[in-house]
């Protein structure tokens, strides 16, 4: 018995619990150094005192009654049980115990003769589990606002496999649930070219700076790209944690928006130019051009000129305005408006560049001279905005992609792409180039573009390269455009303002040239009009054959044995009009130069720009005809 007594003591003295036992009195009997440890008293100073001295004065009546219960041999219910208390350390802190509580009785009396406890601190225990308690609910908040959250949210590991995805981050996306992405890396949710932009430009930025934020371009479930703000940041684990924001719709309202009203503004100007422009047009410019012509011929001949002449020369100036009035209403204050080139360039790259996706860029490069152009802000834009507006369409969806806007000045030496609209450059002039890396314009749409109502897209009217050719046209300019695979390039040549300093080369003027030996056609239902050309014609020396309509000049062609080097046809004509005369003459003669000369704005013309060698307004015809006729027979012949 004794060897049992002395290891009990042996082991309630070297474990780290509290091991106490008092007697019926309350009396502490017996006090082990893990009690010493526990509660800061030493054995001899808690032998034969109280126990109260670590009951807490809120628990001691309660203490004390149930041991006068117990004492009554009534039952404990924590004797032989585990329960949680407050106990009190000898510097007054109050600490959390585990306590098992025994006790034993007196054989005599079979009273209780003194009670044991076992004591435990627990305190540190139990204020990780209130803080674990704590962070759990604090978590499961968090995460409840992280779902019902409209933005994406993804977690991955460190090698970017995703661990974690919101609700919201699996719709953006087209998925259900986050089942099937889970484990699998982030790059599946884009193209190859977007994710190796991502690795490039992003990823550098998270693992130097902790985050980065753009715009990027998903691919969905079904395979559409989905245009997204990202926030990209590192996770404490090494991953990455990623908030996405589909900006598709927004965007793709911002955009038809944008051409919606370049649609409408474009539609009400067709309608408006549709109403003014009418066989009436045509006639009045067909007199136009007879007047005009005619009062030059006769300036050149009557030196001093005549009043009566002086007379007819305003009233043809003022006949001249009022037609263009009548299809330009508002143009009637902008005659002298002029333009910084550069600015206004600027200008629409700033507005163009809103609208271009992540991965597509435009740049503007202009020489550093100032270029001042003869015309209006407004339709100078809208030129421009066109042009940059389609090439943001060519661009292809799922890479990269540039626009690039050049300005400089036209020297004469300067080659251009393939004329297609307007007239032959006349210095001084700046060319405005817009360029994309875009897919290209297949060749048989090629011919078309510039057709009203005639479009490639699956969205528009078809009539925005229709208005920017008629505007170019009635600037006095000219569009040329190259396309291939790898993209396109419009050219916009555009003359200088007036008083532009003229430089040493767009001083000459060119005398009228020698055409001795050519053979030249002229087509027209009208006598005056064809009296005119001829007379006009006559200056070069050329030998002109004159045809009062299109089947006359069909038997002129095969009748004339010796052969024609060129043909000017009109474009209205009863039967048949200029352009279905033009492929005829082409599909028998495919060489031969054809010249139109009508009174027509571009706008109102339906034509195919390689039908044509030149264009000639009417109006112009004692300008430029005889150098178009020059520039396509260079070299004159000898006499038959």
């Amino acid at each position: 018995m004794k060897m049992q007594e002395q290891l009990s003591h042996l082991i309630a003295q070297t474990t780290t619990d509290a091991f106490v036992a008092i007697d019926p009195e309350n009396r502490v009997t017996y006090w082990n150094k893990g009690a010493e440890q526990t509660f800061g008293w030493r054995a001899d100073e808690m032998l034969g005192q109280s126990l109260q001295l670590i009951v807490p004065e809120v628990h001691r009546a309660s203490h004390t009654a149930g041991l006068r219960r117990l004492s009554e041999g009534h039952q404990s219910r924590l004797v032989g049980k585990t329960t949680s208390v407050n106990a009190l350390t000898r510097d007054g802190r109050e600490i959390s115990i585990e306590l098992s509580l025994t006790l034993w009785d007196d054989p005599v009396t079979g009273k209780p003769a003194g009670y044991a406890s076992i004591m435990r601190d627990v305190s540190a225990r139990t204020k990780l589990e209130t803080e674990r308690d704590m962070n759990q609910r604090k978590l499961e908040e968090q995460l409840a606002a992280i779902e019902a959250s409209s933005d994406g949210i993804a977690m991955t590991d460190p090698e970017g496999f995703f661990v974690y995805l919101n609700h919201a981050h699996c719709t953006i996306f087209g998925y259900e649930n986050s089942s099937s992405l889970i484990g699998r890396h982030w790059s599946v949710l884009y193209s190859a070219n977007e994710a190796k932009r991502i690795e490039t430009v992003a990823m550098p930025a998270v693992f130097e700076t902790g985050a980065w934020r753009g715009e990027a371009s998903g691919l969905h479930s079904d395979g559409r790209v989905i245009e997204q703000e990202v926030t990209l940041a590192k996770s404490p684990t090494g991953g990455l944690v990623c908030t996405t924001r589909d900006m598709g719709e927004r965007k793709q309202a911002i955009r038809e928006r944008i051409r919606a009203r370049e649609s409408l503004l474009l539609t009400e100007r067709q309608e408006m130019i549709s109403r003014a422009v009418s066989g009436v047009v045509h006639d009045f410019g067909n007199f136009m051009a007879v007047i005009s012509a005619s009062a030059m011929t006769l300036s050149l001949k009557s030196q001093p000129r005549p009043p009566e002449l002086v007379r007819i020369e305003d009233a043809a100036q003022q006949a001249s305005a009022m037609l263009e009035l009548v299809l330009r209403p508002n143009r009637a204050s902008e005659a002298d408006s002029t333009l910084d080139a550069k600015s206004a360039l600027s200008t629409a790259l700033e507005l163009t560049a809103v609208t271009l996706k992540p991965y597509h860029v435009i740049k503007l490069n202009a020489c550093e001279e100032d270029l001042i152009l003869h015309a209006e802000e407004t339709e100078f834009l809208r030129v421009i905005m066109n042009l940059c507006s389609n090439a943001r369409d060519a661009l292809p969806e799922d890479r990269a992609g540039m626009i690039e806007i050049r300005l400089e000045r036209l020297h004469a030496e300067r080659k251009l792409a393939k004329r297609v609209v307007g007239a032959n450059p006349v210095l001084p002039c700046a060319v405005i180039s817009v360029t994309d890396t875009g897919s290209g314009i297949d060749k048989a749409d090629l011919g078309r573009i510039f057709e009203p109502f005639h479009t490639t897209k699956r969205s528009g009217t078809g009539l925005g390269l229709t208005v920017v050719s008629a505007m170019v046209a009635e600037a006095g300019g000219s569009i040329h455009v190259r396309s291939a695979s790898h993209g396109t390039m419009f050219q916009i040549v555009w003359p200088l303002a007036p008083n532009e300093p003229p430089r040493e080369e767009d001083r000459y003027v060119a005398p009228i040239p020698l055409l001795e030996g050519a053979r030249i056609l002229i087509v027209d239902d009208n006598p005056s009009v064809l009296d005119v050309i001829l007379n006009e014609v006559l200056k070069t020396k050329a030998e002109v054959t004159a045809a009062l309509g299109p089947y006359n000049a069909l038997k002129t062609l095969e009748s004339n044995a010796i052969g024609i080097d060129a043909v000017i046809v009109d474009y209205d004509m009863p039967d048949m009009n200029g352009v279905e005369l033009a492929t005829r003459i082409r599909d028998k003669w495919p060489h031969l130069p054809i010249i139109l000369c009508t009174a027509l704005n571009e706008i109102e013309l339906k034509v195919a720009p390689s039908l044509f060698d030149d264009r000639i307004l009417k109006s112009a015809i004692s300008r430029r005809l005889n150098h178009a006729l020059h520039r396509l027979l260079p070299a004159p012949k000898g006499k038959a």
